[in-house]
């Protein structure tokens, strides 16, 4: 028993300066320098960091990427070229919490998510109707966003949105577990922090045929940059916590009875957001125009840009025409 003793109190000791070390290791956000290809925008709960993307030929029509869970707008760089070749206008930003972006202690609802959105709208003076183009988790913050807003939104498009994974999918997900636990998971998300976004393979890109993809080294730096700050993994938590990526079905249903144009691609290889969620969404948005990337996995937005540019401006140009 007195062995016991010891063990427990030297576990106890080990597992709280562990935690102490990696939490004072963190710098404060304060810290947070801007990128010189980007902008701040001063919004309620901090800072926005923001890009504009101006094509040579304007066609006077703006697109809005909105960037999924973790991996910050550098998901983008890819794609963005597509558009601008075709004369749109491109505005990209990092959530709070992501990237270059604030870090506000608060909870990370889907109203904070879908405010931050219009409050960018509005600060950038962007009144003009625009195309959402959402990612993973932000499939679900445009198609929110346009229910509430359907005046602002031209089309809605979505590349492997989150919001129809079952819940016993999700109950075995470890990762998911270790989030309803309030100590154990405010523990993994200072000592081991590539847990909250599902492990180093979720930033793994897992195919390299495409020569407009970024490369596995810029990844993993902006990656580690984001990291460096005090808030990144708390975002994530609080995320987690208060977001539902899970089942977000009946906003679906509802973005299926406006009166806009819609458009998904989907990996059919996904390991983080199942294909077998497209027949759901067919049904819920049955005019969305659809395409699956054989063989693709939930990075295609940076791993297979081509493919994915090229089908969503595709498809936005249609929408234009209408």
């Amino acid at each position: 028993m007195k062995y016991l003793l010891i063990f427990v109190l030297i576990l106890i000791v080990f597992l709280f300066s562990s935690y102490l070390y990696f939490y004072f290791k963190l710098e404060n956000q304060a810290k947070i320098k801007k990128p010189d290809y980007g902008l701040f925008a001063n919004l309620k709960f901090g800072k926005i960091f923001y890009q504009w993307f101006e094509p040579k030929s304007p066609n006077g029509e703006i697109i809005v990427l909105v960037h999924g869970f973790s991996t910050p707008s550098i998901v983008w760089k890819g794609i963005v070229p597509f558009f601008l070749n075709q004369g749109f206008k491109v505005l990209a930003y990092d959530h709070y919490g992501r990237g270059y972006s604030s870090r506000p202690n608060v909870k990370y609802t889907k109203e904070f998510y879908i405010s931050t959105l219009s409050e960018l709208l509005n600060i950038l003076k962007i009144e003009q109707k625009i195309h959402l183009i959402g990612y993973s988790m932000g499939g679900p913050i445009v198609g929110h966003f346009a229910n509430e807003n359907e005046h602002r939104v031209s089309s809605v498009n979505f590349i492997a949105p989150a919001g129809y994974m079952h819940e016993n999918q999700a109950s075995r997900n470890i990762f998911l577990r270790i989030l309803t636990l309030p100590i154990i998971s405010n523990y993994v998300a200072i000592v081991f922090p590539s847990l909250m976004y599902g492990g180093n393979s979720s930033i793994e890109i897992k195919s390299n045929s495409d020569p407009n993809q970024i490369s596995q080294q810029e990844l993993e730096n902006i990656y580690k940059e984001q990291m460096r700050y005090e808030g990144f993994t708390r975002s994530l938590l609080s995320t987690a916590k208060n977001f539902n990526l899970f089942n977000t079905k009946k906003m679906y249903q509802e973005l299926g009875t406006k009166d806009l144009n819609f458009s998904v691609i989907w990996g059919s290889s996904d390991e983080i957001v199942s294909i077998e969620g497209l027949n759901s969404l067919k049904k819920d948005i049955p005019i969305i125009s659809d395409e699956i990337i054989e063989n693709g996995f939930h990075d295609i937005t940076y791993a297979m840009p081509t493919k994915v540019g090229s089908f969503l401006v595709n498809k936005i140009k249609q929408f234009s025409k209408k």
